[in-house]
């Protein structure tokens, strides 16, 4: 062989460790833009997922919030409801307070049939067989006359169990009461 040959020989070995490099870096470049690609659609996905679950999040959170200000808002009008309804309830209170004075003082003979009728209903309720009834002085007679006759219908109502009910002759109720 002579020396053109072995240039020639050496050039053909040079073309090929060349074009062989060549192939090698053309395939660790693909080889490396599909792992740059998969580890760029990871984390594509993963910050999607955050953004998704930061959203669920928020959209919870203001749910949450709105059915707060919904329930404080039906609370509110509970309360006003409520306020009003004690402030009725108080006027009548207060108007049945005026009334019951003033017919115990107009109308004895309403008041006494209203005693009864009060005495009956306390003592159906109680169903003991022996009651004391507490009253305000000024109305101890009235409600000792009443007490024979409502023993007498407690009787009726309550197919024969008899009552002693005696008025407290010691301890009165206040006037205002």
């Amino acid at each position: 062989m002579n020396d053109s040959q072995v240039k020639q020989q050496i050039q053909q070995m040079v073309s090929f460790i060349r074009q062989e490099a060549e192939e090698k870096a053309a395939e660790i470049g693909v080889k490396a833009e599909e792992d740059f690609n998969i580890r760029k659609l990871s984390t594509v996905e993963a910050a999607r997922e955050k953004i998704r679950a930061e959203y669920e999040r928020k959209t919870k959170l203001i749910q949450v919030n709105r059915k707060i200000a919904h329930s404080t808002e039906l609370n509110g009008s509970r309360l006003k409801v409520l306020k009003a309804r004690d402030e009725v309830l108080r006027e009548v209170y207060d108007d049945a307070d005026k009334r019951l004075a003033r017919i115990s003082t107009e109308n004895p003979d309403v008041y006494k049939a209203l005693l009864s009728s009060l005495i009956l209903q306390s003592l159906l309720s109680l169903r003991d067989e022996e009651v004391v009834v507490r009253t305000r002085e000024a109305d101890a007679a009235a409600v000792e006359s009443a007490l024979k006759t409502v023993s007498e219908e407690y009787t009726d109502k309550t197919d024969g169990a008899a009552i002693n009910a005696v008025v407290d002759s010691k301890r009165f109720l206040s006037e205002n009461w």
